[in-house]
């Protein structure tokens, strides 16, 4: 009976550490991690979110990007963190798409996180050199078609969301497309516009300026239905349904943080994203506001995790 005494007393105190914690939370500076460069769409939304929560909080929330791998070393220092509710991690579709690299990440990135809301998702545009005979999705795939190797599309770097955005359109319109790697988004705009490359997907925000100046045109975007920001152009998907690449982002924390924790940033976070000044914040950036429960982000890796992975299979994709 002893070993069981103890057990049960040694849980009951683990219970009334966690319940401790939870009531006294937070009593400190909460670490923010990110996987990008500042002056980004996710840097731009993590300190938006940071300040937001920091005031409905009581306490400092300072953004720690940490770029590097294509956002998978970020994802591995804020998995590794103590779950004690003061590590946040801004997750978004790294954590779905780097289970397929050949190069696996070295945590279950799928499991190595709780997930707490879901922020928002932003859509992404498919530009085009301003020079080439077409200006929507039916006239790219026939040009495509009629050139001897196809076309050449720009990405930030294998597994990135607009590296995958182009194998969705080459495996969904079955045409010929050569992925070309360049360091950075506005690396694939100065080739795009030179004629290096003849397509690339970019942030909307980003894509708009260089569109408005005729220096690159606008074929479509990728969200499942068009932009407000950009009504006339129309959606990949009313050429080609069912073709959909919306980024997003969502606030998650290292898997055994304790559940009062979580909901208590659930809580939180929503009524941050329900105020207009925030919500106004964001759509600057691209981002449509959508708060969530832990049960609904949890749903949105997994379905994301599953797409990601069919497509990897049904592309022949090697990602490095």
């Amino acid at each position: 009976m002893r070993p069981i005494l103890l057990a049960a007393l040694a849980a009951a105190l683990a219970c009334s550490t966690v319940a401790r914690a939870a009531d006294d939370y937070p009593y400190k500076t909460i670490r923010f991690v990110t996987g990008f460069l500042p002056g980004g769409v996710s840097d731009t939304l993590a300190r938006v979110v940071a300040e937001k929560m920091g005031d409905r909080l009581g306490q400092r929330v300072i953004v720690d990007g940490r770029p590097g791998a294509g956002g998978v070393l970020s994802m591995e220092i804020a998995a590794g963190a103590n779950p004690d509710g003061y590590t946040w991690y801004l997750g978004q579709p790294v954590i779905t798409i780097s289970p397929n690299f050949k190069r696996k990440p070295s945590i279950d990135t799928i499991n190595a996180f709780a997930p707490v809301s879901l922020i928002g998702t932003a859509p992404t545009l498919l530009v085009a050199n301003a020079g080439l005979p077409f200006s929507d999705v039916k006239g790219l795939i026939a040009y495509s078609k009629s050139q001897p190797g196809g076309l050449r599309f720009g990405s930030s770097g294998p597994g990135t969301t607009n590296h995958m955005a182009g194998e969705l359109l080459r495996v969904t319109a079955g045409i010929p497309l050569t992925s070309i790697p360049y360091k950075g988004a506005a690396a694939t705009f100065v080739a795009t516009i030179s004629g290096e490359i003849h397509l690339t997907f970019t942030p909307l925000l980003a894509g708009i300026p260089q569109v408005k100046a005729g220096k690159l045109k606008a074929i479509g975007v990728t969200g499942a239905r068009r932009s407000p920001a950009l009504p006339d152009v129309p959606a990949i998907a009313e050429t080609l349904p069912g073709y959909e690449v919306s980024a997003w982002y969502g606030l998650v924390v290292p898997a055994k943080t304790p559940a009062p924790i979580i909901k208590r940033l659930n809580t939180d976070l929503n009524a941050v994203l329900a105020t207009a000044e925030v919500r106004d914040r964001l759509a600057g950036q691209g981002v449509e506001v959508q708060g969530s429960t832990p049960e609904e982000l949890a749903r949105i890796i997994r379905v994301d995790a599953v797409r990601w992975a069919k497509l990897v299979k049904d592309a022949g994709l090697q990602l490095e």
